[in-house]
């Protein structure tokens, strides 16, 4: 493992010409394929996964749909169940037309709604008020290339934007299936600051961790069996 400055210095500065030129023009098929699937780890043991699938559509746009699903069982004490499920429309790599977002945490159900209007993105409420968030926010799903570049984005399990302060902290080889692939791991910072995510050199997400209620760390990790884990190149 080779720890790495914070974006200064030439080392920083040429990665970071090689995500803005990744992120210029993103195209979400040509990076993951239709599908990739993530396992979801606690201590070393399966207790979910994680689904993004992509679409084009007519207009020359894309959606992202995004679904989770963890089970945890401990001791025989207590049963914890969260499932979550997003669909996201894009205009482009930088604007997001409209979002919904269906939560179960455990039997506590939420569903958040935003869309884009002529001043911004504004999250909807059941009451038909609407709340101006901004206007080029990313999501929390994770997937687009361009997210360790933000001071910002739109946090899908609160319904709010959170603030972060990314810092590119190592390069690591990961292990994906039987071949090893050169990653990139940062920490998000600000509000999300125990947040860590693992992008490839061509922006594509390899995966995160992160801290669960009771202090473990949980892990999302790429399925080595989906498409994504036997490409080079996008």
């Amino acid at each position: 493992m080779r720890i790495l400055p914070r974006w200064s210095g030439l080392q920083g500065a040429l990665l970071s010409l090689l995500f803005a030129s990744t992120a210029s023009a993103v195209e979400p098929l040509r990076l993951y394929g239709d599908e990739v699937y993530y396992s979801i780890e606690r201590k070393g043991k399966p207790i979910g996964d994680y689904r993004l699938s992509f679409e084009e559509n007519e207009t020359g746009g894309f959606s992202v749909d995004v679904s989770m699903q963890l089970q945890l069982r401990v001791l025989g004490l207590f049963n914890y169940d969260f499932s979550y499920r997003a669909e996201e429309h894009w205009q482009g790599p930088d604007r997001l037309l409209a979002m919904t977002v269906s939560i179960d945490d455990d039997g506590d159900r939420r569903a958040l709604r935003f869309e884009r209007r002529a001043d911004g993105l504004y999250r909807l409420g059941d009451d038909s008020s609407a709340t101006r968030l901004g206007d080029r926010l990313l999501t929390s799903n994770h997937w687009h290339p361009q997210l360790v570049q933000q001071a910002q984005l739109l946090n899908t399990l609160t319904g709010d934007v959170s603030r972060l302060d990314v810092q590119l902290e190592a390069e690591e080889q990961l292990q994906v299936g039987a071949r090893q692939v050169t990653a990139l791991r940062y920490r998000l910072g600000g509000d999300l600051d125990d947040t860590l995510s693992w992008y490839d050199l061509q922006g594509r997400w390899l995966g995160m961790e992160f801290s669960a209620r009771d202090g473990s760390r949980i892990r999302v990790r790429l399925q080595p069996h989906t498409e994504l884990a036997q490409r080079e190149k996008p």
